[in-house]
């Protein structure tokens, strides 16, 4: 048998192996981009999934990949089994570009606003003017707490402590 033959009939198994061995979000096929509509965040919000860490961005935002980032990094430090969740509020039809963005793959479930923005941004907060990010932090029960920013470091600690 040749040495070619041999690598030919083993790169399967090699890429098999690597792909078992990455972190899911390097491994897995890019997540669909939900539509956030009228009625997502009542949706989110009696989700069994909760905890639930909720950032608002823009494409254009210039703190919200650090938003999104300390988020993260957060919730795997702590071994959280909150899930994050992104959704931009200009990236309806931007599905393929979102899906490539590195800070939205860190996201458990990613939307794009799906209609006016003004009402949608009523449905989440009515005292919401549009800044980003803007966090919402779900406990498994009771009521989100909202920051405009990042939340402070001490409110992510407290929100991720079991």
């Amino acid at each position: 048998m040749s040495p070619k033959s041999i690598l030919e009939r083993a790169a399967p198994a090699c890429a098999a192996l690597l792909l078992s061995i990455l972190p899911p979000s390097v491994s897995a096929a890019p997540q669909p981009v939900l539509p956030f509509g009228t009625g997502t965040w009542a949706e989110l919000g009696a989700s069994p999934l909760r905890p639930l860490a909720v950032v608002f961005t823009t494409t254009d935002c210039t703190h919200c990949p650090a938003a999104i980032d300390g988020l993260a990094k957060a919730m795997r430090k702590a071994g959280s089994k909150t899930r994050l969740v992104v959704v931009v509020m200009d990236g309806a039809g931007q599905d393929d570009a979102l899906r490539k963005d590195r800070h939205y793959a860190k996201a458990g479930i990613l939307y794009a606003f799906a209609g006016d923005p003004a009402a949608l941004r009523y449905t989440v907060n009515p005292a919401w003017r549009g800044l980003t990010p803007y966090v919402a932090l779900l406990p498994r029960g009771g009521s989100p707490q909202f920051h405009n920013g990042a939340p402070p470091p001490d409110a992510v600690a407290a929100f991720l402590r079991p």
